[in-house]
């Protein structure tokens, strides 16, 4: 199996938004109000107003996925809140930003409160967390398109920074500086396709072994569904230490995702590709290749921080789980 054959083909994905770079591109400039500032397909946008100088407003939008479906069959909806917001915000770090504030978009059948009292509220507890402010949203029905039963959702989140403060810094960043990962709570928000394709095999093949495996709810549910992390110390962290660039670990895996953060003309070397072990790892290599998974899957990373060797120490001070699994080096793309 690989992500493909479950359905989504993120290199298609990618083809078709290259196709619309040029007619993107030309609505970036708008008179009297601003223009759309740094590097096409960063991880978030950022966006400088005439009205604010110095600084630079981001967003970031995504949403929770085919995740939704496997936590509405095992009723676990108390963390897709933080998925969403998690999605978002963590994006926006990647750029450097301080959250300021989110917006939450619910699509459903038929609104039931006894699904989206759980929902919302766990949005508010993630914005808290985070910390951001709710500032609004929207909710709406769709009978006869969905079923009264389904809901989908996806979110918006808005920061700002100092333009001199954005990230990834890829003009200073030197052959021989560490990529540095920071673990993830689990799967997050990503391969949900695939991995309930892999569900419904076990569950078809052997419903025995799969009964077993979600036996132990609190082990299953934090083995597969566990919320995404959101890494809110990475404000401090830009206060401490010298951070010269961070990729979110998202769908595509690290191959798609660290080169976002690099400078051109320089590559990643991993060598220590899976510092932290993911729980649902054993389950995962038995139906997909090893090398398939890394272009799926965080596999057990969730952000990688590019900073200088003597920067490592003061990174540790924050995030003290922080471990080198690779360098910059000349050449394009990652190498694992």
């Amino acid at each position: 199996m690989d992500y493909k054959t479950a359905g989504v083909d993120t290199e298609y994905a990618q083809k078709l938004i290259h196709n619309l770079k040029d007619r993107i591109s030309a609505t970036h400039k708008v008179a009297g109000v601003g223009e759309v500032v740094g590097q096409y397909g960063g991880f978030a946008g950022r966006f400088a107003p005439v009205s604010i100088p110095g600084y630079d407003v981001v967003a970031a939008t995504d949403g929770v996925g085919t995740k939704t479906q496997l936590l509405r069959r095992f009723d676990y909806l108390e963390g897709i809140g933080q998925d969403l917001v998690a999605m978002c915000v963590n994006d926006l770090f990647c750029s450097g930003a301080t959250p300021a504030f989110f917006l939450d978009y619910i699509a459903c059948g038929k609104l039931d409160e006894t699904w989206y009292n759980r929902v919302l509220g766990s949005i508010t507890d993630a914005c808290a967390q985070t910390p951001m402010a709710l500032l609004g949203g929207e909710t709406a029905e769709h009978p006869g398109v969905m079923p009264d039963d389904d809901f989908d959702l996806a979110g918006f989140a808005v920061g700002f920074i100092a333009r001199e403060r954005r990230l990834p810094l890829t003009e200073i960043q030197r052959e021989g500086d560490l990529l540095i990962g920071l673990s993830s709570s689990g799967l997050h928000s990503n391969g949900f396709s695939l991995v309930r394709k892999i569900f419904s095999e076990i569950e078809n093949k052997s419903p025995a072994e799969f009964k077993a495996m979600t036996a132990e709810r609190t082990k299953f549910l934090a083995t597969w569904l566990a919320p995404t992390r959101i890494y809110k110390e990475i404000p401090a962290l830009l206060q401490a230490a010298e951070i010269k660039g961070i990729a979110h670990i998202t769908g595509g895996g690290i191959h798609e995702n660290l080169p976002r953060a690099i400078a051109p003309g320089l590559g990643a070397l991993i060598s220590t590709p899976e510092p932290f072990r993911l729980a649902a790892a054993p389950v995962l290599e038995q139906h997909v290749e090893r090398a398939k998974l890394f272009h799926t899957f965080n596999m057990g990373t969730g952000l990688i921080l590019i900073a200088a060797e003597n920067q490592l120490s003061r990174i540790r001070e924050i995030y003290p789980e922080a471990a080198v699994m690779g360098k910059l080096v000349q050449g394009t793309g990652v190498s694992i």
